[in-house]
């Protein structure tokens, strides 16, 4: 009775091993389409020492992923989420500094134009109102534009803000989980921490590593830890007093860290980019246009007169910096009402004389634009061209990184995917398995019945 005892034993630790193979296979298939979700394995372990003993056990379900390749799935998504946030950000600012108002060359041509009429009809009063309103064009070009450039870093200063909060609510999950993950052995934890890791990699940059101990610690590439163990630190934002623009911040407890100009991966350094780099030096190039504009032609509109004789009035109204120059840009209050006031002649000719509106004429085709190694024409259609040149660099980098990350991914499902029709020849495999243990137990059961029924 002992030996049919022993069997009826095996026979049960058999058929609960199979059971959970057939768990695992069934799990595996229900999560066939779950984001994140790793393929699952059962590993069925032969007891020693058979017949005596012998039988098999099941041990816990074993998640099907490897560290290294997801360490460089998360870089590689790192790097996706900076050029896929990047490469947009530049073409709405391109767009942005197309859509506000006829291009600046077109208005300089109109300028010149204006000018060239004035020149042929000096005394003309609507040609000089016709000017006078050109000069304005150009003003009203510039300042859209340094409005709208102005409008894209701010919109992109409140994305990170936003950005901010969303990557310390990542921290925070991460930790929750790497604390759960110690008291747990559940494969499904690790699928979570890595799904919340690749959403921070793709906001944040930097790298995370599984410890020996199975924690993830994550640490952005200037040293500033965002989270160890069940340990999390903020990610915060403050004003600076010197830009008017958010800092991105490392809180962790009573220390603060700076990390704006050092993060280099994920939306937020892309964002940085735009509002620190690229929005800057479009801002810089359209100042340093309109400084350049305005200071040679007020030079020289200053050295001649109006119909009233008058010399020393500015065209433009003058710009004491360059910063700023593009935003405050407009005609000089008093030339705006009176026309008769622009300066087409030379001091003392009389009212006939174009040798002013000649000067200014003669600025078309000088290189008096940054810092004197372009005509005013030329640096018009660089403002826009630089940008858009970034843009189309950005592209270029945003699909060269989805390529690269489509390919980690395909290498990620061949190993932890699940592939379903895997599974269910697995499930059937199990489900044969149980029913020939179910028959064995039977088998064994009638034997005892029978055993007792002679006793």
């Amino acid at each position: 009775m002992s030996d049919l005892l022993s069997l009826l034993h095996l026979g049960s630790a058999a058929l609960s091993a199979q059971h959970g193979g057939a768990s695992v296979a069934a799990n595996n298939a229900a999560n066939v389409n779950t984001l994140g979700y790793s393929r699952q394995r059962v590993d069925l372990r032969a007891e020693l020492a058979a017949p005596e003993v012998g039988g098999v056990r099941s041990l816990s379900p074993t998640r099907v992923a490897d560290e290294l390749l997801a360490r460089r799935g998360r870089g590689a998504q790192a790097a996706l989420g900076y050029s896929r946030t990047l490469a947009p950000a530049l073409a709405d600012l391109e767009a942005r500094l197309a859509r506000s108002g006829p291009p600046i060359e077109d208005t300089l041509s109109a300028l010149f134009a204006g000018l060239q009429r004035v020149a042929a009809m000096p005394t003309d009063s609507m040609m000089r109102a016709s000017a006078v309103d050109a000069a304005r064009g150009v003003a009203a070009a510039l300042r859209g534009r340094a409005g709208e450039t102005q409008a894209a870093r701010t919109d992109a200063d409140a994305r990170i803000r936003d950005g901010a909060k969303a990557a310390t609510a990542l921290t925070g999950e991460i930790a929750a989980l790497n604390k759960a993950i110690r008291m747990s052995s559940d494969p499904v934890l690790r699928d979570r921490r890595e799904v919340a890791a690749s959403k921070l990699a793709d906001l944040m940059g930097g790298s995370g590593r599984i410890d020996p101990d199975g924690q993830l610690r994550w640490v952005l590439p200037d040293g500033a830890v965002l989270v160890d163990g069940d340990r999390a630190a903020t990610v915060a934002t403050s004003t600076d007093a010197s830009t008017g623009f958010r800092r991105v911040e490392i809180v962790d407890g009573a220390a603060r860290r700076d990390v704006t100009v050092t993060l280099s991966g994920g939306s937020l350094a892309a964002e940085l980019e735009l509002r620190d780099v690229d929005g800057a030096a479009a801002a810089a190039r359209l100042d340093q246009f309109a400084f350049d504009l305005s200071s040679t032609m007020n030079s020289i509109h200053a050295a001649n007169a109006g119909l009233d004789g008058a010399t020393g009035r500015n065209l433009f109204g003058p710009a004491a910096t360059v910063t700023g120059a593009a935003a405050a840009i407009d005609v000089d209050p008093a030339i705006a009402a009176d026309p008769r006031l622009l300066a087409a002649g030379a001091p003392g000719s009389g009212a006939g004389d174009n040798r002013g509106a000649l000067a200014l004429i003669a600025l078309r085709d000088q290189a008096i634009a940054s810092g004197g190694t372009q005509t005013l024409g030329d640096a018009a259609i660089a403002l826009l061209g630089d940008v858009g040149t970034r843009a189309a660099e950005a592209g270029d980098a945003a699909e060269r990184d989805t390529v690269i990350d489509e390919h980690l991914a395909g290498l990620r499902d061949s190993l932890s995917g699940v592939d379903l029709q895997e599974e269910l020849a697995k499930l059937v495999h199990f489900q044969h398995a149980s029913e020939a243990m179910t028959r064995f137990l039977s088998t064994i059961d009638g034997m005892l019945e029978d055993l007792l029924g002679r006793l």
